[in-house]
């Protein structure tokens, strides 16, 4: 779909400062997701941390032209070649722009709910299904009130497809992603503790969530979940829909299901339908995978999808990486950091998952549960209750609430009122060949934990004179035409100089772009609050997951990294991330051959889960004068490579060549 600034204006309902005629092809609404700036609509979103008016600025330097606002520009002669589409509230206009999208798309749409497993069922559902059909779905977990319209936008139609979640914190929310979504058929998960404070009850969630389906032509549900059942056969609309219940107890549901544990800590599912069992195999043991799965297998029954398909697609799911992150810790420990929510019904689930892991002794750090809006005696109380009900022996709880109802748990339980106070009292020697739960609300700052309990790894702290380098960056600029953007190496963290101190200097000083050797560094610097784009020169195999999560993008230099990134990025449903091709021109280190690049620019085509970024390769000996003419012949080689791929692309993307002095 081609839009251009006039046709948006039209769709949001906003008023036009500028010009018309802008193409606008990509959405973005976080100043820091900037890699490219072609066709990118910028919305001006306002936060209570944050308010994007103030980056329009920066953003119209970096070549960003088209911008939904709430205010006029104050000086409207400084954006002489930009579009501003004024509207009450840009959150708004980004889901009437997302709905137009959708009306357009005349494929199916699944549109998933619940307190917990949306994300989860999203990305298995996606993985089976797009084994007979192509799919778009929500990128990570992005089912909030942007996220959704940034996710919809995406449809397009080549899909067969659109996969999407939603998830709503307060009444009232529901009905906005529902005009965005507008699903052809309805999932819900569960409903559990999460946002508890927000509604006065559960039957009252799960009303608010069955919204969602309202137009749908079909629901699918588990009958067990009894609070979800009665709502919609008592509803005078979702009654009426094709209502596709599961059930492991009620032989009354449409799918009747049983299980069974195998060896191997995998769960034998068998799923009755319309008078045809299908028995399947899923590679997990929790309550929590297992229905998940289930859930997913039904989703692909009610859709006709064939029995093989299905059965491989449920052996071939893997643990999805998103809200719970495993690491490696001191003195033999592992550590499963979950820091996304904090509530009852999460904790239930995180617990069997660590009970699934076996090998090391369990444990878990937990804090209290933020406005909860339940008594707290009953509410520790069924913590307490859980934690025997599923042998965890070690715990410590941190904040005022547990504290106050210690009496609730053992003897053997140590209890904080904050984080910083266990920190203080932080002994090493007291975790030892354990596996240990870090759950904690985002307040407690649960991370400062994590990072005390990880394997430690040194680094080299030098004395860095900051206005030198300032001095030598603006030294390298004078020798460059304008416009010239510039990359800065900070790899092996910035050579031991302090990379977020350096990172920050050159990011004030407004360089493009910062590299660096491996992903953990990336990390640090995104820890820092370092906004700038950051390409991983030497991605590890296991990095993809890591790279996505911190927002890095990788340096492809081989098939096999070609192919690790693109499965991962696919699996997370992303489209357009950015990454840097490498060329082997003669320097015989990394990259692509010449000779691969026609193979490379073919599955570059077919792929459109990456956007290419840059293309660039790494001159061998530029510097020595009786080399020129091999210099020469690498550029040679560099210029028809490049060429090549973007050929296969179709678009522009910065190329560079060049190499170090001594």
């Amino acid at each position: 779909m081609k839009l251009n600034s006039g046709d948006i204006a039209r769709i949001v309902n906003g008023r036009l400062i500028g010009r018309d005629d802008l193409p606008a092809s990509e959405i973005v609404t976080d100043s820091r997701q900037l890699s490219f700036t072609e066709g990118l609509l910028f919305f001006a979103i306002r936060g209570i941390n944050h308010d994007g008016h103030q980056f329009i600025e920066s953003l119209y330097h970096k070549g960003i032209r088209v911008f939904v606002t709430e205010e006029e520009p104050e000086k409207p002669s400084d954006f002489s070649e930009a579009s501003f589409i004024i509207t009450a509230n840009t959150i708004n206009a980004l889901q009437l722009l997302a709905a137009y999208k959708r009306k357009a798309f005349k494929s199916t749409v699944i549109a998933i709910t619940g307190s917990a497993g949306k994300t989860i069922v999203k990305e298995w559902l996606a993985e089976i299904i797009g084994h007979t059909a192509p799919v778009v779905r929500s990128p990570k977990s992005y089912n909030s009130q942007i996220g959704v319209p940034l996710s919809v936008w995406k449809l397009e139609d080549k899909y067969r497809y659109g996969i999407f979640e939603a998830g709503i914190s307060h009444q009232g929310e529901m009905e906005n992603l529902r005009n965005v979504i507008d699903p052809d058929i309805g999932v819900i998960t569960n409903i559990g503790d999460a946002h508890r404070e927000n509604f006065p009850d559960d039957n009252t969630k799960a009303t608010e969530k069955l919204k969602l389906f309202k137009d749908s032509k079909t629901i699918i549900y588990c009958r067990d979940q009894e609070l979800i059942h009665n709502i919609i056969i008592n509803d005078d609309v979702l009654r009426t829909k094709e209502l596709v219940d599961w059930s492991l107890k009620d032989r009354a549901a449409k799918i009747f299901v049983t299980r069974k544990p195998l060896p191997g800590g995998n769960t034998g599912i068998c799923l009755l339908y319309k008078g045809i069992s299908g028995d399947y195999d899923i590679p997990f043991s929790d309550r929590a995978s297992v229905e998940n799965g289930i859930t997913a297998a039904c989703v692909c029954l009610a859709l006709g999808i064939g029995n093989e398909i299905i059965s491989n697609g449920l052996k071939g799911l893997v643990s999805v990486a998103m809200r719970m992150e495993m690491k490696s810790g001191i003195n033999n420990c592992q550590l499963i950091e979950d820091y996304y929510n904090s509530d009852p019904g999460s904790l239930g689930m995180a617990l069997e998952y660590l009970r699934s892991q076996t090998g090391r002794n369990p444990a878990l750090i937990l804090s209290d549960f933020v406005q909860s809006g339940r008594d707290e005696k009953e509410l520790y109380g069924g913590v307490a209750a859980l934690l025997k009900k599923t042998g965890i022996e070690k715990f410590i709880g941190i904040g005022k609430a547990l504290s106050r109802n210690r009496e609730l748990f053992g003897t053997n339980a140590k209890f904080y009122d904050s984080t910083e106070e266990f920190l203080k009292g932080y002994n090493s020697q007291e975790f030892r060949n354990e596996i240990i739960l870090l759950k904690g609300a985002r307040i407690y700052e649960f991370e400062r934990i994590g990072k005390k309990l990880e394997q430690q790894i040194h680094q080299t702290v030098l004395e860095i004179n900051l206005d030198a380098i300032s001095h030598n960056l603006n030294e390298f600029r004078r020798y460059l035409n304008p416009g010239t953007r510039m990359m800065v190496m900070v790899k092996a963290f910035a050579y031991g100089a302090g990379p977020a101190e350096i990172a920050s200097l050159l990011e004030y000083h407004r360089v493009s772009y910062l590299a660096v050797a491996y992903a953990d560094e990336g990390v640090e610097l995104r820890n820092a609050g370092v906004t700038l784009p950051v390409m991983v020169m030497n991605p590890d195999p296991s990095a993809p997951e890591l790279m996505i999560k911190y927002n890095l993008e990788p340096e492809i230099f081989s098939f096999a990294s070609f192919n690790n990134f693109t499965e991962t990025a696919s699996r997370h449903g992303l489209i357009n991330y950015p990454v840097h091709i490498k060329i082997d021109t003669g320097m015989h280190r990394l990259g692509f051959m010449p000779e691969e690049v026609g193979q490379l620019a073919e599955m570059i085509r077919s792929e459109e889960c990456i956007k290419i970024i840059s293309v660039f390769s790494h001159l061998a000996g530029s510097e020595n004068p009786d080399l020129d003419n091999f210099s020469r012949k690498q550029v040679d080689v560099f210029l028809k490579a490049s060429g090549l791929i973007q050929k296969a692309t179709g678009y522009t993307f910065l190329r560079h060549i060049l190499n170090s002095q001594e």
